[in-house]
């Protein structure tokens, strides 16, 4: 019986041990998916601010044959901005027991709004091609 206890003592700090080694782990995971989705993010934001850069430019100098075009374009970019916000709001008040679903739903987003603004930017094109006549 002693002999028992005595490795039963022995056994349990290895175990804390390794349990947290492994709770660290999933913490460091957790941190650099967290950067690395906030990147993705963050790109996404930038480049759709960048088209809005463009359309406000645009719009101070354009007729009003394509400024209708380009207000609608920009509509739908400030929509997609807000999107990607949201979702970078989401990352920074996620808890790591919702990481998960935090993650998916914002790899969504990048994925939906990417497509969407590549929609868009042929749109935005021939609007900004429209106004420089």
């Amino acid at each position: 019986m002693v002999t028992c206890s005595v490795m039963l003592v022995n056994c349990t700090p290895s175990t804390e041990k390794r349990v947290e080694k492994a709770e660290d782990k999933i913490e460091r995971d957790i941190k650099k998916e967290k950067e690395e989705t906030t990147k993705d993010l963050q790109t996404l934001r930038d480049d759709i601010n960048a088209k809005l850069d463009k359309i406000s430019k645009k719009l101070e100098d354009s007729g009003t044959t394509s400024k209708a075009e380009l207000e609608s374009v920009k509509e739908i970019f400030l929509v997609h901005r807000d999107r990607v916000q949201e979702a970078l709001e989401k990352i920074d008040n996620a808890a790591d027991d919702s990481w998960d679903d935090t993650q998916q739903a914002a790899k969504n987003t990048v994925s939906e709004v990417s497509v969407e603004c590549e929609r868009v930017s042929a749109r935005f094109e021939t609007a900004l091609k429209n106004s420089d006549k």
